[in-house]
């Protein structure tokens, strides 16, 4: 069931999941807690994510973090796409490399056109589906198995461009209490949160919480609640005409100058200039 933490956005716990079918425009933002691999097969879609508008064309893979908002806002028909949602916690044990999880997790949608001769996404997704329809088997297992597979394809070439090796990132006994921190956190990023909070959530002292939280996933605890709150706050520039206390407010700081610096440390603009740039 999805948990409504204002009007703007819910927050839904979807599990393991392949789609097919029409593309639609959504009335609100929405987010999830999984890895989510779209492809669309005919037309375009852009989306909202994250504050910024990303256009997705058909026959390329876009791999996202879903828990940063996304709203689908534009599209040309007709539209037809494939959605394969990987929960969060069977992602990371994975042991993906950490070029992949600090780019889908620094909040950055990841594109990808497949070039090798004889391989197309769009057969990939279809035999999916025909997998997961097979009463035989472990059919789930399967393509898990190859969706990590052209995960790590694409981790390769992030580390090529930037060429530095890949290294584990975290233990899998670990991961539960990571999970934990970061579906708490985007149920509850609009208020006070302190890291005490957050660490009693997983079950562990403030300083273990926030070094596994750094190994794991490449961010520091507090960056990652700031980025939360300035992804909202992106959300309210766009959709309301908030004084800049009430939208500080509204994004869980205690202040207006906190609120600024955090917005240009996640942005690299104040937020007047922010707004500024969205107008044509």
């Amino acid at each position: 069931m999805p948990r409504v933490l204002s009007s703007l956005v819910r927050f839904e716990q979807l599990g393991f999941d392949l789609y097919k079918g029409p593309a639609r425009l959504m009335e609100q933002p929405h987010r999830h807690n999984d890895i989510e691999m779209t492809l669309m097969e005919k037309g375009w879609i852009d989306y909202l994510f994250g504050g910024v508008r990303v256009r997705i064309p058909a026959g390329v893979l876009c791999v996202r973090w879903a828990a940063i908002p996304h709203q689908s806002i534009a599209l040309k028909q007709p539209c037809l796409h494939y959605s394969l949602k990987i929960p969060f916690a069977w992602f990371m044990s994975w042991d993906p490399p950490p070029p992949l999880v600090n780019t889908l997790l620094g909040g950055r949608m990841l594109l990808d056109r497949e070039t090798a001769q004889g391989c197309s996404d769009e057969a990939l997704f279809r035999r999916w589906g025909t997998t997961l329809r097979s009463p035989q088997g472990d059919p789930g297992r399967v393509v898990a198995l190859e969706a990590e597979a052209r995960l790590r394809r694409i981790s390769l070439r992030l580390q090529r461009r930037k060429g530095r090796p890949a290294a584990r990132t975290s233990a899998r006994a670990e991961l539960g209490a990571v999970e934990r921190m970061t579906i708490f956190i985007a149920e509850n990023y609009n208020r006070h949160l302190a890291i005490e909070e957050i660490a009693r959530v997983a079950l562990m002292h403030p300083n273990s919480a926030m070094r596994l939280f750094r190994r794991t996933c490449g961010i520091t605890l507090l960056d990652y609640v700031n980025m939360h709150r300035i992804w909202h706050a992106q959300r309210l520039l766009n959709t309301q005409s908030l004084k800049m206390r009430e939208l500080s407010r509204q994004c869980g700081y205690g202040s207006p100058s906190r609120f600024y610096a955090a917005f240009r440390k996640v942005t690299g603009q104040a937020p007047r200039d922010y707004l500024d740039s969205l107008r044509p």
